[in-house]
């Protein structure tokens, strides 16, 4: 390999035991992709936080013990439960304590304490063309496509790694040549833009992008821009990773590195071209959402709220009350929850009966304890994994709107629309 004077005294051990074994471990990987350098990251995105069993906490503790240190900024990613409400959440204490060791072994080596999916959200992330190491699937598809920073898919622990040594393999999608669209979807003329005054269009186009684009590099064409948001955005790459795999999607004239066409394909042509229709849209909403008219509770905050979604949704609820036979949760960042109080929104939100918790994830939530069946969310993401990670769960997908007014009557609540038929 092509190795700096600066990696060639990690691996002789001049940097300490730790960056050596890790860069080590990394060279394997260089190995396995026939990869011949690495590139200088400025960030890492660690997702190796959520209790998966002993092996991987005893890994992280190993490194903290042996002195290991973050050489760059290394965000955290959600645990498995609220570090200090775990016990509202009906979690058990043996993933508690898991999760404690975790959050000592990261704080140790010096991590970013955001406990968040969303750290895009809190001042932490990268700019375009960045180098950065990011795991936790939303996370890679909104730093790539969105910010335009360059991140390969990596997977707890590989990208603690990264952030120990503040260097990737040079390979992928750290390189602009292999970043450019292969195939194009289109909007049907049928999907008219005036449809996307409903913000939730655009997460069930993007489960409908990411189904025919799978794992591979694709451009989205034709979205209006007139209601994108940062939250609009974040929903889309959660929800069409999640949908399809992908790390790296471009929408025309709307993402950094799609200005055009023109560009987003590198001046080629496209390999693929295809259309989405309404019939696409009724068959996204189809898979994300099962028919039943009740539920048992309302998670809102996949990926975590930000400041503005909160606001939001303690707007719609205009001083109304959480139905006695429904829960309504909220999942946001710690750092969100601090702005939320001092504003006085966490105490609208409280007294609406919506509870509030900070740090883990709403697919960790233990509804096996909780007893419940049903849930409800305008989580693309969250409406894709529940099938895979809650056996038996059946979840309710609908906008933010409808999930609030779900939560004030007790019962699922759905807005007429042109794709509900």
């Amino acid at each position: 390999m092509k190795l700096t004077d600066y990696e060639k005294s990690i691996l002789a051990g001049d940097q300490g035991e730790v960056p050596q074994l890790a860069l080590q471990t990394l060279m394997e990987l260089c190995a396995f992709f026939d990869v011949e350098e690495f590139v200088e990251i400025v960030g890492c995105h660690n997702d190796s936080t959520v209790y998966a069993g002993e092996a991987q906490v005893a890994f992280a503790e190993m490194l903290a013990e042996r002195g290991g240190k973050f050489s760059v900024p290394t965000t955290t990613n959600s645990v498995s439960c609220d570090l200090v409400r775990w016990g509202d959440e009906k979690c058990d204490i043996e993933t508690m304590s898991a999760t404690q060791r975790i959050v000592t072994a990261h704080i140790k080596m010096g991590a970013v304490p955001t406990w968040s999916c969303a750290p895009y959200h809190l001042g932490v992330a990268p700019s375009f063309g960045q180098q950065f190491a990011a795991a936790e699937s939303n996370v890679i598809n909104y730093y790539n496509s969105i910010l335009g920073a360059r991140t390969n898919r990596y997977a707890g622990p590989l990208e603690l790694l990264c952030g120990i040594t503040g260097r990737a393999p040079y390979y992928g999608l750290h390189i602009k040549e292999n970043r450019y669209a292969k195939g194009l979807v289109m909007l049907g003329d049928d999907i008219r833009p005036e449809y996307f005054t409903d913000e939730n269009l655009y997460n069930l186009v993007a489960y409908a992008f990411g189904t025919l684009a799978q794992d591979r590099i694709w451009a989205l064409e034709g979205l209006p821009t007139g209601r994108i948001t940062n939250e609009v955005l974040k929903q889309m790459s959660a929800t069409a990773c999640s949908s399809g795999g992908m790390a790296l999607f471009h929408m025309i004239g709307i993402t950094p590195e799609a200005p055009d066409r023109r560009t987003a394909f590198g001046s080629r042509e496209p390999e693929e071209i295809h259309e989405l229709h309404l019939k696409d849209i009724q068959k996204a909403e189809a898979a994300l959402s099962s028919n039943d008219e009740t539920v048992d509770a309302v998670l809102l905050g996949c990926p975590h709220c930000s400041y503005n979604e909160a606001v939001r949704i303690r707007d719609l609820f205009r001083g109304r009350k959480v139905h006695d036979n429904i829960a309504c949760w909220l999942f946001t960042a710690r750092t969100t929850r601090t702005m939320l109080e001092n504003s006085g929104v966490l105490a609208d939100l409280i007294r609406s009966g919506v509870n509030v918790f900070t740090d883990g994830c709403p697919l960790e939530v233990r509804e096996q304890n909780l007893g419940w069946n049903k849930m409800m969310s305008y989580s693309g993401k969250f409406g894709t994994y529940c099938y895979s990670m809650h056996h038996g769960i059946q979840p309710v997908f609908s906008s933010m709107k409808d999930c609030v007014e779900t939560a004030v009557l007790g019962r699922v609540n759905k807005e007429a629309r042109p794709w509900r038929k």
